[in-house]
């Protein structure tokens, strides 16, 4: 199969702090799912964010297993 006969695959990313992660991160990840017609969306939890201070912003460790929680289907 040549690579002009593979089929795309449309993929989203959604970046973010996520502390916490909630209920609108979510909609506006499926929104733009729906809207841009993609077959998923890829959240990319920010380790430290220029506008933000460490020391206000739980580990990232810790944020990324709420994302992995919050998007268990």
């Amino acid at each position: 199969m040549s690579s002009s006969e593979r089929p795309v695959l449309r993929v989203g990313i959604m970046g973010g702090t996520f502390d916490p992660i909630h209920f609108g991160h979510l909609k506006a990840a499926d929104a733009a799912r729906v809207a841009m017609q993609l077959q998923k969306v890829v959240f990319v939890t920010t380790h430290c964010p220029p506008h933000k201070s460490l020391q206000h912003l739980t580990p990232v460790a810790h944020r990324h297993a709420m994302v992995e929680l919050a998007l268990i289907e």
